[in-house]
């Protein structure tokens, strides 16, 4: 992630979890991830570890706790992980998950260890990340660190919206393309990359179509840094658009 990325989501994150986009994202994943990954059940008895890679405020990780053993939420933005902190710090919060504010780079990074009678990092059984992809500088480097982190035989579940040309730029409002690094991610390249990387089994595909109101001319609603999306009022005209979201989908 970016200086200018951790600058937006720490401004964003107090309302993070009312925007409706993100929502409808987040349950979204959800259900695509659990469709994918079967190990992810309430009746398996040996239940996978999980690292969730840019957490934001944790909705992803408190949704799948129940079919996790443990779960490391990571996230670079120290207002998205206290916020986190805060929800897990109520009486009746999931045990299970850990949140963490940092930006990893390496799997030998001592951060990732777990076990505090331990500096080894650990693995993970399974590595997802949500509307993060986006924001990523390096992507072969992003896709070699899940790799790295993986347990042997462990799985990748990616999800983020389909870079299908010059529209796909309407996903983000002109006021919040600070750390936005690419349009969407592009299926073929996606494949691509995994498969050089050394994962196996690979799929990217669309997991699902999200209807969002979009700007009708950049700046329509400021570009203050808020790109904040306004009340629609009754009768007034509003452009909305579909973006395909891909699951990004190896085994190690």
């Amino acid at each position: 992630m970016t200086e200018a990325s951790n600058a937006r989501f720490n401004s964003e994150a107090s309302s993070w979890d009312q925007n409706p986009d993100v929502q409808s994202a987040t349950n979204s994943a959800f259900n695509e991830i659990l469709r994918r990954i079967p190990s992810l059940s309430l009746d398996n008895p040996s239940k996978p570890t999980l690292l969730d890679l840019g957490t934001g405020t944790g909705l992803l990780s408190l949704l799948l706790s129940p079919y996790t053993s443990q779960i490391l939420s990571i996230d670079p933005s120290p207002t998205m992980i206290s916020h986190l902190s805060q929800k897990l710090s109520k009486k009746d919060s999931p045990k299970n998950i850990t949140p963490l504010c940092a930006l990893i780079t390496s799997p030998s990074d001592p951060r990732l260890t777990t076990n505090p009678n331990t500096n080894t990092p650990q693995k993970f059984d399974i590595i997802i990340s949500n509307l993060v992809l986006h924001h990523i500088p390096n992507l072969p480097e992003f896709i070699t660190l899940t790799h790295g982190l993986l347990n042997p035989g462990g799985i990748i579940c990616l999800t983020d919206f389909e870079n299908v040309g010059e529209e796909s730029r309407k996903f983000h409002p002109e006021g919040k393309m600070e750390g936005v690094e690419r349009h969407g991610v592009v299926r073929k390249e996606m494949e691509e990359l995994l498969v050089t990387t050394g994962f196996e089994d690979v799929k990217v595909e669309v997991g699902w179509v999200m209807r969002k109101q979009v700007e009708r001319w950049p700046g329509e609603w400021g570009l203050d840094g808020n790109g904040k999306r306004p009340e629609v009022k009754d009768g007034e005209e509003v452009c909305e658009m579909d973006f395909n979201f891909l699951v990004v989908w190896g085994r190690k």
